[in-house]
């Protein structure tokens, strides 16, 4: 297997992770050099991709991509992400499997509504237009569009008619999770990766209108936000609610053997919420808004307690801080369907079968 990847400036020739080399993954690296913001969303009116797919192109990228295809002739390339979809005319004739995170221009119309009629929310709906085109695309171009979820899946094949699309759930390795040892105080685990505005967000909203009625409630409990990139904007508003910021913990997995819950504040965005998987994975429980849940086939009350907005969060944490057998049957139920669903062997065994039909 041969990854080609991009990576910060400067790091292109730092020591592999030894997972990929345990593996024997031979590792192409190019340097990302985002366009500067103005260039980028310029780009994105008046040049050939829109700005989210722009910003990700790279003439470098496209070279290494066609040299390494011409001299391994691989069976299939996998495309991970839309933003390297954009790279199809760079394979040939080489069969492109396309893995879907999310409905790109679903959420940036979200973003759009969110925003209103201010400068972002115009831009951002001349862009979701934009996408919407260039998602139908490249799902046509793919040889198979790989579907994170089925709700998402039906939304591809409505846009791109004749692309064949499939669905393949996250598969995760349900060894990887310890047995729960919850910490004292109560922790209430906010795991995101903040890179994504819509985690930003909602953890910013959770401080701001749920956070201090845990805190009135329950004056012993800790919040702690543990995830990728947290910007300095989410780092102060933590520090003056009191809660703690860990950037980017070593073992997520140890992060939910020790927490008493996750809360999952999430409002805006598109895409299966791999935390919350991951967290029913963990026998976790989980209080979440309807939004973060939505396409997981799961029910409020039975894998997850629910709330709409802030307050609400606050008032089911509080009730499991109160109560923490409340929390005994979501985890068993969650952890059984992840067993179901998501369990790597069969998310494995799918993709392999799936990915057969398409090869070369």
């Amino acid at each position: 297997m041969t990854l080609l990847t991009f990576v910060p400036a400067g790091t292109e020739t730092a020591p592999l992770p030894s997972a990929l080399v345990d593996l024997g993954i031979t590792v192409g690296r190019v340097a990302h050099h985002p366009l500067p913001l103005p260039l980028a969303a310029a780009a994105g009116l008046f040049g050939r991709r829109p700005y989210t797919l722009a910003r990700y192109w790279s003439a470098a990228f496209a070279g290494m991509l066609r040299e390494r295809v011409a001299v391994l002739t691989p069976p299939y390339v996998l495309a991970n992400h839309l933003h390297m979809a954009s790279y199809v005319e760079a394979i040939g004739d080489t069969p492109m499997i396309l893995r879907q995170h999310n409905v790109e221009h679903l959420w940036m119309e979200r973003y759009a509504r969110e925003r209103g009629v201010t400068p972002a929310g115009l831009y951002a709906r001349s862009q979701a237009a934009r996408l919407k085109r260039a998602e139908a695309s490249l799902c046509r171009a793919a040889a198979l569009t790989l579907a994170i979820q089925e709700s998402e899946a039906a939304i591809l094949r409505t846009l791109a008619p004749d692309a064949r699309v499939a669905t393949l759930p996250v598969g995760i390795d349900l060894s990887r999770y310890p047995p729960r040892r919850p910490s004292e105080p109560p922790v209430l685990l906010l795991a995101a990766s903040f890179s994504w505005p819509p985690n930003v967000e909602g953890a910013l909203r959770f401080l701001a209108e749920g956070w201090p009625r845990v805190q009135a409630g329950a004056p012993e409990a800790r919040l702690r936000l543990a995830g990728k990139s947290p910007p300095a904007s989410l780092i102060r508003a933590a520090v003056r609610a009191g809660a703690e910021v860990a950037a980017d913990v070593p073992s997520m997995p140890e992060e939910f053997a020790c927490a008493t819950l996750l809360l999952v504040p999430l409002w805006l965005g598109a895409g299966a919420r791999v935390k919350i998987v991951e967290a029913l994975a963990a026998r976790l429980p989980v209080v979440a808004t309807p939004f973060a849940c939505d396409g997981l086939g799961l029910t409020p009350g039975v894998h997850y307690l629910e709330g709409e907005t802030a307050a609400q969060l606050a008032d089911q944490a509080l009730a499991l801080l109160r109560d923490p057998a409340r929390g005994d049957a979501p985890a068993r139920a969650g952890r059984a369907v992840a067993e179901e669903r998501w369990s790597r062997p069969a998310v494995a065994r799918l993709q392999n079968e799936l990915v057969a039909q398409v090869s070369r």
